[in-house]
């Protein structure tokens, strides 16, 4: 049996109620953010395989803004390297610039950068609470 997942199976692994399955894992790697590099010759790799064979397609200021805004997070730099490639060809434009990361990012909740969902769950009560106390005083 092979099993993939998120840092959240670790933690469920490290439950007393299923350490008999824990302890049956006889390989375990642990895949950690991707740095710039790495980035740049990962987004060159997913290219290649996705049958590009043109130069190079992503600004070296893009692949910087896309290890900032995903943190290097495989998953985060896929998607917004598909938003950002969304972008440039909307544009008409040949390359990906540093702009076209940052708006894939502020479309993207879990990039750095982007809007947490929890920011509204935060704000909503807060701004209905303070509405409510103005109201109390008027």
């Amino acid at each position: 049996i092979v099993l993939f997942g998120q840092p959240e199976l670790n933690r469920k692994l490290q439950q007393d109620a299923i350490r008999q399955l824990a302890q049956r894992i006889s390989f375990h790697y642990h895949l950690g953010p991707l740095m710039r590099d790495d980035l740049d010759f990962y987004i060159s790799h997913r290219l290649n395989v996705a049958g590009f064979a043109g130069g190079r397609l992503f600004e070296r200021d893009a692949i910087r803004m896309l290890g900032k805004a995903s943190g290097g997070i495989p998953r985060l730099v896929n998607i917004l390297a598909h938003k950002s490639l969304m972008l440039a060809y909307g544009e008409g434009q040949r390359e990906v610039r540093a702009r076209h990361v940052r708006a894939a990012a502020k479309d993207t909740p879990a990039a750095r950068g982007g809007v947490a969902p929890w920011w509204w769950l935060t704000v909503i009560p807060l701004l209905a609470i303070a509405g409510a106390g103005w109201a109390y005083f008027l």
